[in-house]
């Protein structure tokens, strides 16, 4: 049994050690975001339509005015839907054209070529970045051109993934970046940010933990800056053996993702791929249909891409998990069964046994009840005993005295030759007296053995037919005869005799009384004989 089991615990252990797996990290408020996630798809559909409401109002705006509404229209929808962020950077160039603005044209053009590089479309990116004059800008608008020039060759690197094309893409990648970070203020937050991406590229995790570091402890990133950078940190993270922080860095930067409403949510799918790698397959799976859900509503091709190619190992993986769990499940429902029908043969086992010890039991109590009705028998057989062996010497003593008396008597009558009054001495003795006396002594004797022997007995018959005593009685002879019958004394001539009547007479008494109680014939005794003593 106890190996039995053993065996049963070991079956079980895969699914707790699998269980565990799963609780290293604390999804809850990310869980609880995505369950929010309409609600602020919403907010952010709303907030768009405030926008839209401003623009369509203002018939009466100049066309500068316009330029900056379709800006901030693009800037709502630039990473919530791909479409609409395209029309309204397509409308801030034909404006600019309009109004013959080479900044707005320019800034235009570095929002349609941003749009289309968060949707992968890189061949159109790059010629739109190219035809961008920098001479009007402003060093943070020249800050963003190099940014998104960088991003455009890392994006590719990330993309094509060809040893061929990497090493070139990441060196043109960081010239820009480069020139980026010289125009940025050293120690602002956007040279941090700038020069943790360097530092990544360049693979000195090292330095690039210290970077962020310093970036987080001096200042509180927010919006989607915020998700850009904690996505990275957790990275960097990772990369300097600490995955646990790095995953939680990544949760935060998901969690901001969903609450932007920013579809081009890249710290998600970054976390769904550390998850599948640490075997959370589960949780990778969920995470990953959230991402491509958002790749798809946007249109970034390029995550698709990426999502394309890892979502169909995962799956592979959940499915081989679903398939060992049912072969688990399987072993565990046929040791479930053996153990049911272990369980059933012990419980029937038992069950004989209980019979058989409830069966000895009824014996010995049987036996038990026996020997009571035994010790109470001879509890009365000695108390009896002793009660008319105590009577019975006093009783033969007294008579031997009377004997002895009488036959002084009769000797000194015999000696002194008075033969005459012998007679009268004879005369004298009353053996009906006697006789009363020895009825009367039994009846003291047995009274004070069986107290409530008479209201016993009285209460087999009908009230009209009980005995009533006179006075001076303490039995009569119906009484008496079945008094007798109590002691054990169930022959009728004995009865007769002692009691100085014939046997038809003891017969006759026996059957009137019988006749007169509530009780047959046969059970009228065996009721006397159940009349208990003191």
């Amino acid at each position: 049994m106890r190996s039995f089991l053993i065996i049963c615990l070991l079956h079980f252990l895969p699914f707790i050690s699998y269980s565990n797996n799963e609780n290293i990290f604390d999804f809850s408020e990310l869980d609880q975001t995505i369950i929010k996630k309409n609600q602020y798809e919403q907010q952010k559909v709303a907030q768009i339509e405030h926008l839209k409401t401003s623009l369509f109002q203002s018939g009466s705006f100049s066309l500068n005015e316009h330029v900056i509404i379709y800006d901030r229209l693009h800037q709502a929808y630039f990473t919530f839907n791909y479409d609409s962020a395209m029309v309204y950077a397509l409308k801030m160039m034909e404006t600019a054209r309009q109004i013959k603005d080479p900044v707005f044209l320019s800034k235009a053009k570095l929002s349609l070529s941003s749009t289309l590089l968060a949707s992968g479309v890189f061949s159109e990116a790059k010629d739109t970045l190219s035809t961008i004059s920098l001479t009007s800008f402003s060093d943070s608008l020249k800050v963003e051109f190099y940014y998104d020039f960088s991003r455009l060759y890392f994006d590719m690197v990330d993309y094509y993934q060809k040893s061929y094309y990497v090493e070139m893409y990441v060196q043109r990648g960081l010239q820009y970046l480069d020139s980026a970070i010289q125009l940025t203020q050293k120690g602002s937050q956007k040279y941090y940010s700038l020069n943790g991406l360097k530092l990544v590229r360049t693979f000195a995790y090292t330095d690039a933990l210290s970077n962020y570091d310093s970036l987080f402890v001096r200042y509180q990133p927010t919006g989607r800056q915020l998700a850009i950078d904690a996505s990275t940190f957790g990275f960097v993270l990772e990369q300097n053996g600490r995955l646990e922080e790095g995953i939680n860095w990544l949760i935060k930067a998901a969690i901001e993702d969903i609450r932007l409403a920013n579809k081009e949510n890249v710290a998600l799918l970054n976390l769904a791929n550390k998850l599948y790698e640490q075997g959370n397959i589960e949780k990778a799976s969920e995470y990953l249909n959230v991402a491509l859900e958002d790749a798809k509503t946007y249109g970034a091709l390029q995550r698709k891409f990426q999502i394309s190619q890892i979502q169909p190992i995962v799956e592979a993986a959940k499915l081989q998990i679903t398939e060992q769990q049912k072969v688990r499940i399987k072993r565990y429902a046929s040791m479930v069964t053996l153990l049911s029908l272990l369980i059933v043969i012990i419980l029937f086992v038992l069950y004989r046994q209980f019979q058989k010890v409830k069966a000895a039991r009824d014996v010995i109590n049987q036996s038990n009840e026996a020997l009571k009705t035994t010790n109470q028998k001879l509890r009365e057989v000695n108390l009896i005993k002793e009660e008319y062996i105590g009577q019975f010497f006093k009783t033969n003593s007294d008579l031997i005295d009377k004997l002895e008396g009488f036959r002084q008597t009769v000797e000194n009558k015999v000696m002194t030759r008075k033969i005459d009054e012998l007679n009268g001495i004879l005369k004298k003795q009353n053996i009906k007296e006697e006789r009363e006396a020895m009825y009367r002594t039994f009846d003291a004797v047995f009274l004070n053995i069986f107290p409530d022997f008479v209201a016993k007995f009285n209460a087999l018959f009908e009230e009209d037919d009980r005995i009533e005593l006179k006075s001076s009685e303490q039995m009569n002879t119906d009484l008496r005869i079945f008094a007798l019958i109590r002691l054990g004394i169930s022959d009728t001539e004995k009865i007769a005799h002692i009691l100085d009547y014939s046997v038809n007479t003891i017969n006759t008494y026996k059957t009137k009384i019988k006749n007169r109680s509530t009780l047959t014939n046969e059970d009228f005794e065996k009721e006397i004989l159940k009349i208990q003593s003191i």
